[in-house]
């Protein structure tokens, strides 16, 4: 949905929440889309939405819940009721979503909206950071976080550990150490353990939620980024981006039974409980892995096969993130630089169709997909440098020196401007071309140079035959703004 839906189709309950460049200490890593196993339930439309959150700089951040079902935008969290400085990641329980914002040192917890136009403005729960009265403290640099029997853990880089929120509440009441620059958690489905990727001294702390201590230490391979657990909740598969690896730790013994080679540089990893298996995406080796991994029922050791992705018809470049439908047909790539989605037979781990994700140039950083089956969501940013901007009569034009299809009603993100009064979000009003659009601003008439203009959104891929879902004129993408540039975008249970 393009904004011009924000203000005219704003319908039902939160459906379907619908990643990433994060920060951890040791260099960029880039963070992509989670992908919750899907729990049984209910009726899935009023259970699942889709969440994204996204920078605007120096500002609050902003959140935006999307509704799968019927491609529209549920709720805005941005401005004065939006999350924190900087979110690079977001989870949801219990109702709850949760946005942890780097540069704030915070967690901002709201609810999902009931009814439509609802909107409670989020709960900020501080960690620890300088103050005036202390400038000693070592802030917590939060960077990551994991539901694990209804209570939130967040990944602390900056203090080397692990914060206990308790379920429903307002502030943080337990510290537990871990080893040195916590990038990722990965809680077991069964709630029962939660394993800690520790990317700075090379090892993983396994922590019982029972107790909330670190049962014991176990070292993998070299800078942990991101892991997953199987659905039977026996094994854990940690992605090391340093030495391209994936270490199998069996969660009875809290060990490494299995250390399997991938494509150079991954980052990232998803588990699909349908077909048991994991895949894993390799930016810098162009590349993705699928481990086949064993079940209870037939104890074998996993499996894995690395395809190339740089090939016709995918020509992806750095493949960043992966969704698995849940009925196990395809997998979906997205590629941060093409802004190509690649469509996997999973079948037979052969690439059918790219499918490009709107506007280029633009940089996807996350990919998520819908419980039925029928959509994917992909979170993209375009930036553009600003050739002029001017105001006049409350109207101000912006020309860009790049050429991209802005849509009346999306919001722009203007920065780096000469003259600072530009500086902000703001709706576009009309396109006249390319490489020009206006927006409402009210200020003394005047003209400027420099700076950036950037559109943040989200396009829709329907699955019935692989395509981008349109605006009414059938040609149009329709694209949900994210009022920011997309840091992280999720589906929440």
């Amino acid at each position: 949905m393009s904004l011009r839906r924000f203000g005219g189709k704003l319908v039902g309950l939160a459906a379907l929440l619908t990643l990433v460049l994060l920060w951890t200490g040791c260099g960029d890593v880039f963070r992509p889309v989670a992908n919750p196993i899907v729990q049984p339930g209910g009726d899935p439309q009023r259970e699942h939405h889709t969440l994204v959150v996204s920078s605007n700089g120096s500002n609050p951040g902003s959140a935006v819940v999307i509704d799968v079902s019927g491609d529209t935008n549920v709720a805005t969290f941005t401005g004065n009721n939006g999350v924190g400085r900087n979110p690079v990641y977001a989870t949801s329980s219990a109702g709850t979503d949760f946005a942890i914002n780097r540069d704030d040192n915070s967690v901002s917890s709201f609810l999902v909206p009931t009814v439509p136009g609802q909107l409670n403005r989020p709960n900020l729960i501080s960690l620890p950071a300088p103050t005036p009265a202390d400038p000693t403290i070592t802030p917590a640099v939060p960077v990551f976080a994991a539901v694990a029997q209804a209570n939130l853990y967040v990944a602390a880089s900056g203090r080397n550990s692990v914060f206990l929120i308790p379920s429903g509440a307002t502030a943080w009441n337990l510290e537990i150490p871990v080893g040195s620059n916590p990038t990722a958690l990965v809680a077991t489905p069964d709630g029962t353990q939660l394993f800690c990727l520790n990317n700075g001294s090379n090892n993983v702390s396994v922590i019982l939620p029972a107790n909330n201590t670190v049962f014991t230490t176990i070292q993998v391979g070299a800078n942990p980024v991101w892991g997953a657990a199987s659905s039977d909740s026996t094994r854990v598969f940690i992605v090391n981006q340093g030495d391209s690896t994936v270490s199998v730790i069996d969660t009875t013994t809290e060990t490494v039974v299995d250390t399997l080679p991938v494509g150079a540089g991954p980052n990232y990893i998803v588990y699909d409980p349908t077909l048991n298996r994991a895949y894993i995406t390799s930016p810098a080796g162009n590349s993705l892995s699928v481990i086949e991994n064993a079940t209870a029922t037939a104890p074998m050791a996993p499996t894995v096969t690395t395809v190339s992705t740089a090939a016709t018809p995918c020509n992806a470049v750095s493949p960043i993130s992966i969704t698995a439908l849940a009925d196990g047909t395809r997998a979906y790539v997205a590629d941060q630089v093409t802004n190509n989605v690649c469509v996997l037979v999973t079948s037979n781990n052969t690439f059918m169709k790219a499918i490009s994700a709107g506007m280029t140039p633009a940089t996807t950083i996350g990919i998520v997909s819908d419980p039925d089956s029928t959509r994917v969501h992909a979170a993209s940013s375009a930036t553009l440098p600003i050739a002029s901007i001017s105001r006049s009569n409350n109207e101000v034009t912006v020309t860009t020196s790049g050429s991209n299809p802005f849509i009346a009603g999306q919001t722009v993100v203007i920065a780096g401007v000469a003259d600072i009064t530009y500086t902000g979000s703001f709706i576009i009003d009309s396109v006249m071309s390319l490489t020009q659009f206006t927006y409402s601003q009210s200020g003394v008439a005047s003209s400027s140079s420099g700076g950036t203009a950037t559109v943040g959104y989200v396009s829709i891929i329907q699955t019935s035959n692989d395509t981008l879902v349109t605006e009414s004129d059938g040609i149009t993408p329709l694209t949900i703004s994210t009022v920011g540039t997309p840091t992280f975008i999720t589906l929440t249970p």
